[in-house]
């Protein structure tokens, strides 16, 4: 069973969140609510008429009903008359326990907790908790799907009352509310310390990680030897709390943050900083460099994504370079050229690039002269190019040659893998622009864009390798995903997600737009592509950042523009001087 299909059981804030994470990453999305007017209308969701319409056909169930147990027992009830054998049902509780909610259910094996921290649309973090009879493989599978839609899925080896996060966080209020009923801190103070010290701490690394760094060198066995018998000698509290204490408690914390009046601005202000938080953290850990080609400037350009500052890294190339990719390990940056054009171009239109001169031409990622890997004149016009990250072979099309090529990491070994010529009604339809792999699928995707305006795109796959027996031009096992389509050119690959996604710079509604669609079997047509933004001037580069999910998109007035594929926010990063053409993106 591909996972697909999810069914949100509950249209409150937590269920509306789930729903917008699936359809983000491509999913069907089925929500029944008990109030049809509790789903937004024109999100893309189909909303369901009962809750055995919206399980029907599901990989997974993501319950959402009030935190009670008769409700939530009702309702997974009700799931498990309509889920199949292989549906994983979840429940979003934040605290009952999976084998409570399973009990007297008929699918027990099928049953666990998928829970989300909140605000859910920030906090990455979900705790699978299975039930003593969940399946684990539907454990196993339940982490991948929460994975693939963006979110960080723990899964706890047993069921505890509050799980693990929950438990944590009981304990420091324990001892908070102790503290403040003695006289020792009032609430603001409390905050302040905890905020100025564990709460810096742990928003970068974990309670383990950060002892063992305390302890110097000789990390958390240090602690535990020197200072383990001091840390035990500290009693530690459960709150004994008469309700004067907690009204007491209450209005310390009302009198320092506000009530109700106030609840929006502060809840702005925490998610604020929260995202400020993760995103500091993640750059500090992984942080992505773009890589772009200004092919009016002729220029290789390193590109800052948090500041938008540009680097020119190589200049004066007079051979239209239009694909890029980067190999960090081995210090370079690989492009294709489409070589010295036929002439000048026409108002309004590029030149011709007939003549048989392209290249692969490669710089270090420091900059620097250019040396040619693939010879001038071994294929036509090389458009984009990418790689196998494992064993470095680079990948491209050549669009007026109208085929798609093979290449050692070196530039030897040069191998036609396609050949679209006479496969077309003419010519322009046949030329191969956009390229993506998948090595693990043993998979090759390109788009062939078709004449402008005419929406004769198309995206196509075929087999990494030659089918034996058969030539790029005879073989057999190429099958069209999409047509129809404006002017698709370049292809980017979440082989996760198992998602593909692509620029189109054609005309008419659907043109100039950043595309996603999930990748189809084997044999099957690709869905209707989900349009994720628009208003480009004819978009060309794409650059996928799967971690941060973002993407990236430069187009030919020379903007990169940012696009926040959960929220839908976008900003330029830069503009380059000339027309932007190949993107790729880096780590460092």
């Amino acid at each position: 069973m591909s996972e697909s299909r999810v069914a949100i059981i509950g249209a409150g804030v937590i269920g509306l969140s789930w729903a917008e994470l699936f359809l983000e990453s491509g999913w069907e999305v089925s929500i029944f609510d008990v109030s049809p007017d509790a789903v937004p209308e024109g999100r893309g969701f189909e909303v369901a008429s009962s809750i055995e319409d919206a399980v029907r056909g599901a990989d997974l169930v993501q319950e959402n009903g009030p935190e009670r147990l008769d409700i939530k027992r009702d309702l997974l009830g009700q799931i498990a008359a309509a889920a199949s054998d292989d549906t994983i049902i979840a429940s979003s509780t934040s605290s009952l326990l999976p084998s409570l909610l399973a009990d007297g259910n008929e699918r027990t094996d099928q049953i666990l907790v998928g829970h989300p921290y909140n605000p859910p649309q920030i906090m990455p973090l979900v705790e699978i908790v299975p039930g003593p009879t969940t399946r684990d493989e539907l454990v196993k599978r339940a982490e991948r799907i929460y994975r693939d839609i963006g979110k960080v899925p723990v899964a706890l080896q047993r069921e505890i009352p509050g799980f693990v996060g929950n438990r944590v966080q009981k304990a420091v209020l324990d001892e908070a509310m102790w503290l403040i009923k003695h006289g020792v801190v009032d609430a603001r103070a409390f905050d302040i310390i905890f905020q100025e010290s564990l709460g810096l701490r742990w928003a970068s690394i974990g309670v383990l990680e950060a002892s063992h760094l305390g302890g110097g060198p000789a990390g958390l066995r240090h602690i535990i030897e020197h200072v383990g018998k001091a840390l035990d000698a500290i009693e530690l509290h459960r709150p004994d709390m008469s309700d004067a204490d907690r009204d007491a408690l209450v209005q310390q914390v009302e009198d320092a943050y506000g009530v109700a009046d106030t609840y929006a601005s502060r809840a702005e202000r925490r998610d604020r900083i929260t995202r400020a938080v993760r995103g500091s953290v993640g750059a500090e850990q992984l942080r992505p460099v773009l890589y772009a080609l200004d092919v009016l400037e002729g220029s290789v350009n390193r590109v800052d994504p948090h500041t938008g500052e540009v680097t020119q890294l190589h200049t004066g190339l007079t051979e239209a370079p239009d694909g890029l990719v980067v190999d960090t390990k081995a210090g370079h940056i690989t492009f294709t050229c489409m070589g010295e054009p036929d002439g000048e171009a026409k108002a309004g239109q590029e030149p011709e690039f007939a003549t048989v001169n392209g290249s692969v031409q490669r710089i270090s990622l420091g900059g620097g002269s250019a040396q040619v890997i693939v010879p001038r004149g071994s294929f036509t016009t090389g458009k984009q190019i990418t790689s196998d990250p494992a064993t470095g072979r680079l990948f491209w099309s050549d669009r007026e040659g109208r085929g798609i090529y093979r290449a050692e990491a070196d530039g030897s070994g040069l191998t036609r893998l396609v050949d679209t010529r006479g496969t077309g009604e003419t010519e322009v339809q046949e030329w191969c622009v956009g390229i993506a792999v998948d090595p693990e699928a043993g998979e090759l995707f390109w788009t062939q864009k078709g004449a402008t305006g005419a929406a004769e795109g198309r995206i196509l796959r075929a087999s990494l390798e030659l089918p034996e027996g058969e030539t790029a031009a005879t073989r057999t096992d190429i099958e069209t995903l999409w047509s129809g389509l404006p002017e698709p050119i370049d292809l980017e690959i979440d082989a996760a997600a198992r998602m593909l996604y692509w620029s189109d710079r054609g005309e008419g509604t659907d043109g100039n737009t950043l595309n996603r669609a999930p990748i189809p079997e084997a044999g099957a047509k690709g869905w209707r592509p989900a349009i994720l933004s628009r208003g480009f001037d004819e978009a060309i580069g794409l650059a996928l950042d799967t971690v941060h999910h973002a993407a990236y998109v430069a187009d030919l007035s020379g903007a990169i523009r940012q696009i926040d594929l959960g929220s839908g926010a976008e900003r330029v990063v830069a503009t380059l001087p000339g027309a932007a053409t190949g993107l790729a993106l880096a780590w460092e």
